[in-house]
């Protein structure tokens, strides 16, 4: 029975794996783009915002990014700022945050290793897979595509340079007429991965301005999916009081448009995020939509736009926003706004694993390593649920000790399944053997087991991070899968501490799931392996023991 149990928890686990996978991959890929006919063009980058928005013209959105290209010519328009964490790339046009360079964060771990500063990872990035965050003003009377009369900057319209320094510039734009004045500063802290815009608007004309502020992501979607080995999601997610996951599948196929108060918008990948974030008193239209750029290329955006902004003539205004890109820091995130620390994607079981990182985390602050870290956090497990798991190999100590009996009596009654049942309920009664003893408490503890495996797989923190010799990153899988083997191996040690299967067949599946184990997480990241190999030699121990001291009896 424990034997058949076991079988079915390794088949739970192996299921469970590929069921995530598939589910993340069909909410990813979207169905070979959809008939051009649907193609939704761009229409301003940006969704109407209500009925009292006057409506706006549609333009072809490839013709509008050729003359933004005859725009910049052959100018340099790129200015650079940094912090001791962050470097970003801004366009004079429009203001736009095209590349942001994360100064702690490498390509490889061999980049890491060699501190190749041309290798850091950039996470926006202009002309890889236009992955770039944008910014501007829409006045209530003026369509964007009117250029006789400009009336507010968008991220179309160029600037001017009015001061820089390491961590700040500040920008300029001015209507022809130059009733209409936007200084857009844009800066940084001294260190972290928020950026700050203000943008402070002068009304020198005899009318009223009425208009908005919005803020955007925009992205190419290359196809780009994650390994079948660690599902994680790509895509498009917002809070708004709850976290919200948007596949790109469906931003083809029904635009957002959500009024909401605070909150964030992002883009998000496996261990980054470049997120919007807004003020708890803020009232915003979130959005999203797909542009079709040309027959190999979709971009994909979300954003927010502001509730109407009001000045009178001779009088000013300043409007804010932040910005966040880079790591997936679970303590950053919850600091900068509530539920940000979400985009770190543990599931349905993030209740349990927020705590397991937790301690995760505060074994690492006193020893200075993941890989010995994951091996107490796994101690620290099996201590907590030792009388649990007890139970369960006294269970399945006693069922071995009872094994030839039970093959005796299946030999007895051969095809008569009634009375072999009857026969061995009678044998466990005398005995006080509960065949399901060892079942539950195992049962108890898959949540956990489930829960820390996206913790390992999720935390950026395990990312080229270091255990001992040859395992230099315990984010990807071990070069010379010694990891792998040496949990195959443990798997079956514990496969000869359990009792056989009376079943020829259940026994000889069962004498190939630590081969078949092997080869599966021979491509896991060896973070998660660690840990799989610690609690299965923590269990061997605990077993061996438990078995000797009945089979004394």
């Amino acid at each position: 029975m424990n034997s058949r149990f076991l079988l079915y928890i390794a088949f739970f686990l192996v299921t469970f794996m590929i069921w995530q996978q598939w589910k993340i991959e069909q909410n990813l890929q979207f169905q070979n783009f959809q008939n051009k006919q649907n193609a939704i063009t761009d229409k301003q980058d940006m969704p109407d915002l209500a009925a009292q928005l006057n409506q706006e013209k549609e333009k072809n959105f490839s013709a509008e990014e050729k003359s933004l290209e005859e725009l910049r010519g052959a100018k340099n328009t790129d200015i650079r700022i940094s912090n001791k964490d962050l470097e970003i790339t801004i366009d004079v046009v429009g203001g736009t945050i095209k590349k942001t360079k994360l100064l702690n964060y490498f390509e490889k771990v061999s980049d890491k290793i060699a501190n190749d500063r041309n290798k850091h990872i950039n996470l926006l990035n202009y002309n890889q897979n236009y992955y770039v965050a944008q910014s501007g003003l829409i006045h209530d009377l003026n369509p964007v595509n009117d250029k006789s009369e400009r009336l507010a900057p968008n991220h179309y319209d160029e600037y001017t340079v009015k001061e820089k320094s390491n961590n700040r510039v500040i920008l300029e734009w001015k209507n022809k007429n130059g009733e209409i004045s936007v200084i857009k500063k844009i800066s940084l802290f001294d260190s972290g991965y928020s950026i700050n815009f203000e943008n402070e608007i002068y009304n020198f004309s005899n009318k009223n301005w009425i208009g908005r502020q919005y803020r955007q992501i925009r992205k190419a979607n290359n196809g780009e999916s994650s390994s079948w080995i660690t599902p994680t999601f790509t895509g498009a997610s917002y809070y708004d009081g709850k976290y919200n996951k948007i596949s790109y599948e469906e931003i083809s196929e029904k635009n957002l448009k959500l009024n909401n108060k605070s909150g964030w918008l992002s883009m998000m990948e496996h261990y980054f995020v470049s997120s919007w974030y807004f003020s708890k008193k803020e009232n915003n239209l979130f959005y999203t939509k797909e542009i079709l750029v040309n027959d190999n290329r979709r971009d994909y955006i979300i954003g927010a736009r502001s509730e109407q902004i009001k000045i009178q003539p001779n009088e000013s205004v300043k409007v804010y926003s932040s910005f966040y890109t880079g790591p997936k820091l679970q303590k950053e995130l919850e600091k900068i706004s509530d539920g940000l620390e979400l985009t770190i994607d543990y599931g349905v079981l993030t209740f349990i694993a927020k705590p397991l990182f937790w301690l995760l985390d505060k074994i690492f602050v006193l020893i200075g390593n993941w890989g010995w870290a994951i091996i107490l956090l796994t101690l620290l497990i099996k201590l907590v649920f030792y009388k649990l798991s007890e139970s369960s190999y006294k269970a399945m100590a006693k069922m071995k000790q009872f094994s030839p009996r039970i093959l005796a009596i299946r030999e007895r009654y051969g095809s008569d399944r009634q009375k072999m049942n009857q026969a061995m309920m009678e044998m466990y009664r005398k005995e006080k053997i509960n065949p399901i003893g060892g079942c539950l408490p195992v049962l108890v503890q898959i949540p956990v087991f489930i829960a820390l495996y996206w913790v390992l797989l999720e935390s950026v923190e395990l990312r080229h991070a270091e255990f001992i010799f040859w395992l230099n990153d315990l984010s990807t899988k071990d070069p010379y899968f010694v990891l792998p083997l040496l949990m195959g191996v443990s798997m079956y040690i514990q496969q000869k501490l359990n009792p056989a299967p009376p079943d020829p067949i259940q026994a000889k599946v069962m004498q190939m799931l630590p081969i078949i184990f092997t080869a599966f997480f021979a491509f896991f990241p060896s973070g998660l392996v660690l840990y799989w190999v610690a609690n299965n030699v923590l269990s061997i121990a605990q077993q061996w023991k438990i078995t000797k001291a009945i089979e004394l009896k």
